[in-house]
């Protein structure tokens, strides 16, 4: 059962929001400001937290901030009740895994748990990391200048390690393995964060950011039909003919 941490000085948020997603069975806890929720993530034992991003102490872009530098990458999805786009910009840039602006529809809130809950492959708090059989060839899938490793999720640059966020790890996968086709933009969204719409700009900065890390030449845009890894190169491409 995954566990979520709350965080938000409204109490009556707050409540809303627990009885919502205990009623999902999930296991909740909640605080009422920032200093609380730094304590309550450093301990490791959250799958997820939805942080908002007005606090009265810390602001929730400062704390996320500070959580991505420590090294602690428990997905969190950011709440605001602003939907201003430069905000969600660096809140993404930040290492959020997803910005929900309220009010928002509790199906939405729910659907975006479990669509950052099921990319992140959660095992439980206190399941600590599982034991990965080594990787087959069917479970790498291999670009041009990047490695994706499927069964240990991790990506290389170059032969380097490189860190996604999660969500960034999810539209790459799904991109990677739909490898030769021009993926619409809300199938991606659907497949990744369990909604068609009010995710395109959330989208786009998250393929904004692979471009970043991984080449601009890795994820095309293909106009009016939405994002693609282009096909490898078949055998025949390498043969020469000879008269």
């Amino acid at each position: 059962m995954a566990r979520v941490l709350v965080v938000d000085d409204d109490p009556r948020f707050v409540r809303a929001i627990v009885r919502l997603l205990r009623g999902r069975k999930y296991e909740v806890e909640s605080v009422l400001d920032g200093e609380s929720a730094l304590r309550a993530l450093r301990r490791g034992n959250f799958d997820i937290a939805l942080l908002d991003v007005n606090l009265p102490d810390i602001d929730g872009l400062s704390l996320l901030h500070q959580l991505r530098d420590e090294g602690n990458h428990t997905p969190v999805i950011l709440l605001t009740v602003h939907g201003r786009a430069h905000e969600q910009a660096l809140g993404l840039r930040l290492g959020g895994d997803d910005y929900i602006p309220k009010p928002f529809d509790a199906e939405v809130l729910v659907a975006r748990v479990q669509a950052v809950l099921r990319r992140t492959a959660v095992g439980g708090p206190s399941s600590g990391p599982a034991e990965r059989p080594p990787a087959t060839r069917e479970d790498v899938l291999e670009l041009p200048t990047v490695r994706i490793d499927l069964t240990a999720r991790q990506v290389f640059k170059d032969g380097v390690a490189v860190r996604l966020a999660p969500m960034e790890y999810a539209v790459l996968e799904f991109l990677a393995v739909n490898r030769g086709r021009a993926v619409a933009k809300e199938e991606i969204m659907l497949h990744v964060w369990g909604i068609e719409r009010r995710a395109s700009r959330t989208l786009a900065e998250h393929i904004s950011r692979l471009r970043r890390k991984l080449g601009d030449d890795v994820i095309i845009t293909q106009t009016g039909f939405g994002y693609l890894i282009p096909a490898a190169p078949t055998s025949l491409d390498s043969v020469t003919t000879t008269p």
